[in-house]
């Protein structure tokens, strides 16, 4: 099989109508050789093309190979811009996946849904994926490892050369006399993938010639085993009434289903909430310590940026709760917003007859949080009730009932905020008044 600029040509087509083709462009000889492909098609439907280069400043010659990347660029006609990127968190997800997460939200930041992504990884890429995928334990999703199509954000990501075996690029590009950066780094084998391709790979095509083939074919097994997992997934949600937008997930009816095809349908809701996905120790947690626990128990279970709890017989996932001090006291100033510790704020929406007097705030409320113990007499109601009471009639999550403000005058309750105005100190259905609510900081 060699490079095929015809058919690149016609696979393109369809897919950049009306965009911008965009080049992730490293500078290395395989996003070069796509780079000469693109540049020497000479078709009017792919004139719209555009090179980035992400400059993640890890080594000391990168601004030199961001200067050869704009000359090479620039010799070829082609739009260059350089995205310079700070990478994080190497000691918590290692050198590549940070300098990989740092390049790919770079890019997302840059592109638009009017703009298609073309990168440039090849089938010997997609077998050393679907390799580290196995060693770190994942499923029929993981080893699918890459998509030739998916998304990146709301940009479409298309990898033209992901069939394309590494030597086929190499031979292009020594046929083409091209000259590309060398990163010194991409023969370290103290990372994960450079060992396996330095140390292992050799070692397999030695017994195996055409194992980037035949693997990469196992990707696409897995790619079509993983989309039947997610429709299986969607029929199960929709069946407990369940969709993309559900805030929550039922308990009951979820288990009653195969193990299997329980974890699927978490797996999938998790998903869509765009929440990390649990390992598989984690994921037994969730079914033992929450879906199994009892019914009067408040249980939790978290990982990486994840807490899952149930109330009433529904699994809540969510981002892990802000410290909180309930003890906190904060004196408010008339009409003036209340920022909150937890970055929600408190503001006042003028309304009539539901609310609290100008002359109230005026002279001033405190803002505190349940202690336990707490009475209100609801605006229009007859008798005080328990805090406790209310929120249970309110079905206000346990977790949150001691983060909702409370407004006092002196010692006297005036209003839970969000919920309910004293009965005592509410003004007449006649009046301009003030109600207390709450919004998320933008």
């Amino acid at each position: 099989m060699t490079l095929n600029q015809q058919q690149l040509v016609k696979e393109l087509i369809p897919l950049s109508t009306g965009k911008r083709i965009c080049l992730a462009y490293s500078g290395g000889i395989d996003s070069h050789v796509l780079l000469h492909l693109l540049a020497t098609a000479n078709h009017p439907e792919l004139s719209s093309i555009y090179a980035i280069h992400v400059d993640h400043g890890l080594h000391a010659d990168s601004v030199q190979w961001a200067e050869h990347c704009a000359d090479t660029a620039a010799s070829l006609n082609i739009p260059f811009s350089c995205l310079k990127v700070e990478v994080k968190d190497i000691d918590l997800l290692g050198m590549e996946a940070a300098a990989r997460a740092a390049r790919y939200q770079a890019l997302q930041q840059h592109l638009s849904p009017q703009d298609l992504l073309l990168t440039a990884q090849h089938q010997q890429d997609q077998a050393e994926t679907l390799l580290l995928q196995l060693l770190r334990g994942a499923g029929p999703k993981g080893l699918s490892a890459m998509a030739r199509n998916s998304q990146l954000g709301f940009t479409p990501l298309f990898r033209p050369l992901l069939n394309t075996p590494q030597a086929d690029i190499i031979a292009y590009a020594y046929e083409h006399k091209l000259q590309w950066i060398d990163d010194p780094s991409n023969v370290e084998t103290r990372w994960n993938r450079n060992y396996i391709r330095h140390n292992v790979w050799p070692e397999i095509i030695k017994r195996w010639p055409s194992a980037a083939k035949t693997i990469s074919r196992s990707a696409d097994h897995c790619a079509e085993t993983s989309e039947l997992m997610t429709e299986l997934a969607k029929q199960d949600l929709a069946e407990m009434g369940v969709g993309d937008s559900s805030t929550t997930l039922p308990v009951l009816p979820l288990l009653k289903l195969s193990p299997a095809r329980y974890k699927n349908a978490l797996r999938h809701f998790i998903e869509w909430k765009h929440l990390p996905l649990p390992s598989t120790t984690c994921m037994q947690k969730v079914i033992d310590e929450v879906c199994l626990a009892k019914q009067d128990s408040m249980p939790v279970v978290s990982w990486s940026g994840v807490e899952v709890r149930r109330y009433q017989n529904q699994l809540y996932f969510m981002r892990p709760l802000i410290k909180h001090d309930v003890t906190q006291e904060i004196n408010c100033d008339g009409l003036n917003d209340v920022i909150l510790n937890d970055g929600r704020i408190l503001s006042w929406q003028a309304v009539q007859g539901q609310g609290i007097s100008k002359q109230m705030l005026t002279a001033g409320l405190t803002l505190r949080y349940r202690q336990g113990g707490e009475q209100i007499k609801p605006q229009g109601k007859l008798h005080h009730k328990s805090l406790k009471h209310l929120f249970q009639q309110w079905a206000v999550l346990p977790w949150q009932r001691d983060r909702i403000p409370l407004l006092y005058s002196g010692e006297q309750l005036v209003a839970v905020v969000g919920y309910c105005i004293s009965d005592e100190y509410a003004v007449s259905h006649e009046q301009h008044s003030y109600f207390p609510v709450l919004n998320d900081q933008d």
